[in-house]
């Protein structure tokens, strides 16, 4: 098997994946979307970085979406003769997943990957089956496609009951259906071709810098927080190590308030976790994790958003808000946090007085589900169950099992799934 590849597009992705020289990266890439032979693949990789993120920039697939759209574009007009398995793959996932503004269309997606494995794709191959057992066990036809706005199936804040159930996940828990980056297989490297002079730039479609404050064009401003997360590192270290002593757990959280001062995310978030009282070694203090929360939130994560709903949600604090913390809770399921898509189909759920709430639940599971989040999965395998859906249920139990629902405990693995930011 073999693709054709830009030469700029193969160096910015071989740089991401070392993770080195992020800017340089970007800019390779923006350059091979703007001038290179493979355009499809750039906007494609494009759209791939800004729907999952990369360190500093925090994920957003609706963002993501015109940028699929484009490499789409370019993808359905270029002479099938010209088009390689890489290609086809991408088309098919562009569909499978509802990547761009197009639904989700399985039939299509089936059609592309066919193809790309006429041409010796593996990945492909895989893809094919998974969504083959799908389709035959009822999962793709019953789960809502991606491309279902959370925000339009979202009722008013202050409407939601608190879950009776909801669990306190930890902070780094994490999001979306991936989309395997072509840089780890062979490329047959293409020389770029010049550009004909009366084709029209795009420059602007395809800036893929964020305009947030932890990450902007200037590379000193870059390196301060990787270092940040570099101290983070440090920290976690020291304050989890079974060895270490009580100065050293200590100097651990000093250095993670450093790395918070340095403009470390995930930092904010795991400090203000602990300000909750989730350890021994941090006295609790609600506004200090109140606090951290919003500078992870206002640094663009969605696990922050989730959790700082909850704490406003506890009756122990004194600044509790019910119309806050579900506010909070609905923002965090709108950027896709798994945990918070559960949430609401669990507020659903429990109003059993309206018969339509348990459908409108069983979408969020699935949205949640599809995030790689096992105990949605549990959820959904329940009401197949009351439904005398029993095939479906026993499938959907296996989901769950294989995203960290542990059913011996009735809980979810808080680090089974990628990270959330």
């Amino acid at each position: 098997m073999s693709y054709t590849m830009d030469k700029n597009l193969e160096a910015g992705l071989n740089l991401l994946a070392e993770g080195k020289k992020i800017d340089t990266a970007l800019k390779l890439i923006n350059k091979s979307a703007k001038h290179g032979t493979t355009k499809g693949k750039s906007f494609f990789e494009i759209g791939r970085i800004i729907r999952e993120g990369i360190p500093g920039l925090e994920g957003n697939a609706d963002e993501a979406r015109k940028f699929y759209d484009n490499a789409y574009g370019y993808f359905s007009k270029a002479d099938s003769n010209t088009l390689d398995c890489l290609d086809y793959r991408e088309m098919g996932d562009y569909y499978n997943y509802a990547l761009g503004t197009e639904e989700a269309d399985k039939n299509k997606a089936m059609e592309y990957y066919k193809k790309a494995i006429e041409l010796g794709d593996d990945a492909a191959k895989e893809r094919l089956s998974q969504l083959e057992k799908e389709l035959a066990s009822g999962s793709a036809t019953t789960a809502p496609a991606l491309s279902t706005p959370v925000v339009e199936a979202a009722p008013a804040a202050e409407t939601f009951p608190v879950a009776a159930h909801e669990e306190k996940a930890a902070p780094e828990e994490k999001p979306v259906e991936p989309v395997v980056a072509p840089v780890e297989e062979k490329a047959v490297v293409e020389e770029p071709k010049p550009e004909p002079v009366e084709e029209k730039p795009v420059e602007k479609a395809i800036e893929v810098k964020p305009e947030g404050k932890t990450y902007t064009s200037d590379s000193k401003k870059v390196q301060t927080v990787i270092e940040g997360d570099q101290i983070l590192i440090r920290a976690i270290r020291l304050i989890d190590s079974p060895v270490s002593t009580e100065k050293e757990v200590a100097d651990g959280v000093e250095l993670l308030k450093t790395a918070v001062e340095e403009g470390s995310m995930r930092a904010a978030v795991l400090l203000a976790y602990l300000y909750e009282g989730k350890s021994s070694f941090v006295s609790p203090n609600f506004e200090l994790a109140k606090s951290n929360y919003e500078i992870a939130i206002a640094r663009g994560s969605s696990v922050a958003e989730y959790r700082l709903g909850l704490l406003y949600l506890s009756p122990d604090t004194y600044f509790y808000n019910e119309a806050l913390g579900h506010e909070h809770i609905v923002k965090a399921a709108r950027l896709g946090y798994a945990p918070a898509l559960n949430y609401i189909g669990d507020a659903y759920r429990s109003k059993v007085t309206n018969p339509k709430n348990l459908e409108i639940a069983y979408r969020y599971y699935s949205l949640a589900g599809e995030r790689g989040y096992g105990l949605s999965y549990h959820n959904m395998a329940e009401i197949d169950a009351s439904r005398q859906e029993i095939s479906l249920s026993r499938e959907h139990e296996r989901y769950a099992i294989m995203n960290g629902y542990d059913p011996d405990t009735c809980k979810q693995d808080p680090l089974s799934s990628a990270l959330h930011l």
